[in-house]
């Protein structure tokens, strides 16, 4: 959000600067530069996990605090980073970084172009600290009771794995025009996993999540996790009696919400600016063209309140905003930082993420979707004559230059007649991002994003991002298993 004194000082805190003065050191240092800022972080994280009836972990708070000075001229970028921050530390950051790009000089235009974010962005999240609320007896006691739960609801249960863990992120960003800027985003989770075993000795693990832009009480709170424990052992029971998923061509649906991972890993990489500046997605050159079926709108949208992938504003200043990619088929444009943007004449689209200080900003994503489509879910099922329901999707490859990519189901369903009927696991769906996107010929009108899971690496860096979709169909995918898709008789 827009910085205001209060917001600014902790930042300055145990430091010779004031926030006047660094603002001046940093104008100078980007002084004659295409792009550029200070990006100044202070980051707390705590986690605890329980697996075989022990705790593994209890971490009751590492901290990672510092900052990185950036500027840019072109594609040459010289960045700078301390762990200490006074106005020694940033004066030497600022000279290294300008060392890097020499006497050059950029054109001015493109820094005040490209740094004149001076509306304050809707509150989209609260910023409490997510840890706060409870002490450290009160989470493990409340880790315990969700343990003792889990293994209360069936004589089957052989283990329960309890993992907690929330972190602050606070920064503030001091951008080309002098203007300061400071958010701090919460975020918390819990994971429960259950295994099973039955009475031939097969055993199986179903999971389930809570979190998301959320604090400690929010995950730790029996209203939240009592449904997820049951739905984690449902899954295990089920795929104790799921028989093997079977291979061949056939139509594909899939349930709303997380589902969507296979649009962030096949598509959604694809579309990012840097890419396809460097001419090596296979969504290079083709704003404008038709890349997918008139069925499908694709959109990256940061400023979702309360979502999981949502941000007040990226990591370069640039305010967060709703992102349309690909409308009724058309590829309309990517996601840019400020770097990509400039290079290839358009404007930034809130998309430049970092993991921390110690990392330079590119174009990353934040809440990724399918828009809603205009059919009844329970229509789509009815479509199809022989083939799958994936209800839970887990990881996989993708090349994210070609799109292309094998993905696993954690759990699908086979549907026969239009009726979804016997579970089967093992399932694996291998394409590319393209060839999906054009065989999507139903989309339902029941849109839901997923909040409790979603981390995107990409080069080295880790964000957190969400996804989401409605249900879809995908017709004459390719599965992988390990049975024939011979009808039954």
């Amino acid at each position: 959000m827009a910085a205001n004194n209060a917001s600014v000082k902790k930042f300055f805190e145990n430091s010779d600067l004031t926030p006047a003065q660094a603002r001046k050191i940093v104008a100078q240092g980007l002084d004659g530069a295409d792009y550029g800022e200070l990006f100044q972080q202070i980051s707390k994280t705590e986690s605890i996990s329980k697996s075989k009836r022990m705790y593994q972990n209890v971490n009751l708070g590492s901290g990672a605090s510092g900052f990185g000075f950036r500027v840019g001229l072109g594609e040459a970028v010289g960045y700078s980073l301390s762990d200490v921050f006074n106005k020694q530390a940033l004066e030497g950051a600022v000279k290294r970084a300008r060392q890097v790009l020499g006497t050059n000089g950029g054109n001015p235009a493109n820094l005040a172009q490209k740094a004149s974010y001076s509306s304050a962005p809707t509150k989209l999240y609260n910023n409490d600290d997510p840890m706060a609320g409870m002490t450290i007896e009160e989470k493990i006691k409340a880790i315990d009771e969700i343990e003792a739960f889990a293994y209360a609801l069936s004589p089957n249960v052989t283990n329960v794995s309890v993992n907690y863990s929330a972190t602050s992120k606070n920064v503030h960003i001091i951008n080309a025009k002098g203007k300061s800027m400071v958010d701090s985003t919460p975020s918390a989770s819990l994971y429960i996993s259950i295994s099973v075993k039955d009475a031939d000795g097969k055993t199986e693990s179903g999971a389930a999540l809570v979190g998301g832009r959320a604090v400690c009480t929010d995950v730790l709170n029996r209203s939240a996790w009592e449904d997820k424990a049951k739905s984690a052992l449902k899954i295990a029971e089920t795929l104790l009696i799921a028989d093997d998923a079977p291979s061949g061509t056939m139509d594909i649906v899939m349930a709303p919400g997380w589902g969507a991972v296979l649009l962030h890993e096949a598509v959604g990489h694809g579309l990012e600016g840097d890419f396809n500046r460097r001419g090596i997605s296979v969504y290079s050159g083709k704003v404008g063209q038709v890349v997918a079926s008139p069925e499908v709108t694709i959109i990256d949208q940061g400023d979702m309140p309360d979502e999981r992938g949502s941000i007040h504003f990226d990591d370069e200043g640039a305010p967060s905003q709703k992102n349309v990619l690909i409308e009724n088929g058309v590829l309309k444009g990517y996601m840019q930082d400020r770097q990509n943007a400039m290079l290839m004449g358009v404007a930034p689209t809130g998309n430049g993420r970092r993991q921390s200080y110690r990392d330079m900003p590119m174009p990353r994503m934040t809440n990724t979707y399918f828009a809603n489509g205009t059919h009844d879910p329970a229509d789509i099922i009815k479509s199809v004559k022989d083939g799958l329901y994936i209800s839970d999707m887990g990881g996989g490859q993708v090349d994210i230059t070609s799109g292309k990519f094998n993905m696993n189901a954690t759990l699908a369903w086979r549907i026969r007649d239009g009726k979804i009927c016997e579970p089967v696991k093992g399932a694996t769906l291998v394409g590319d991002g393209l060839t999906v996107l054009k065989d999507i010929n139903m989309i339902g009108n029941d849109l839901k994003i997923e909040r409790s899971a979603g981390s995107c690496g990409k080069n080295g860096q880790s964000v957190i991002v969400s996804c989401g979709q409605p249900t879809i169909k995908v017709s004459n995918m390719t599965v992988g298993g390990s049975q024939s898709n011979t009808p039954k008789p």
